[in-house]
């Protein structure tokens, strides 16, 4: 049962993970960036405009990004990679569980088909 246990915690750490990015990839959607970037004196200053007002400002000085355009300026971050974390918790919990099961239903069968003496 021991060998069960770590066989399905080490798949659970190398595949959690790995659906996690791949899913951050996947959902990705084109991202704005403003050039030159926002102080936060303006954000300030934003914040006692209408909303037209803000678009307004806003909208001079967006810049669309392509997917793997704002993928490449993401990486570098530490906020891109403990969002990948955390929408790994659940496939690896998943992953973790899905093979405890499959491995307890295995022995169970194994078990069964022993002949008794």
């Amino acid at each position: 049962m021991k060998a069960l246990f770590f066989r399905s915690l080490i798949a659970a750490i190398l595949l959690g993970p790995a659906v996690g990015f791949v899913s951050e990839l996947v959902s990705l959607r084109n991202g704005i960036t403003f050039h030159p970037a926002l102080s936060d004196a303006e954000r300030h200053q934003m914040g006692n405009l209408t909303e037209n007002q803000m678009e307004a400002i806003l909208s001079k000085r967006t810049i669309k990004m392509t997917r793997w355009e704002w993928l490449r300026d993401s990486i570098p971050y530490s906020y891109y990679w403990k969002q990948v974390a955390f929408n790994a918790i659940v496939p690896s919990s998943g992953v973790f569980l899905g093979c405890v099961w499959v491995g307890w239903m295995e022995l169970r069968r194994v078990k069964r088909l022993q002949p008794t003496t």
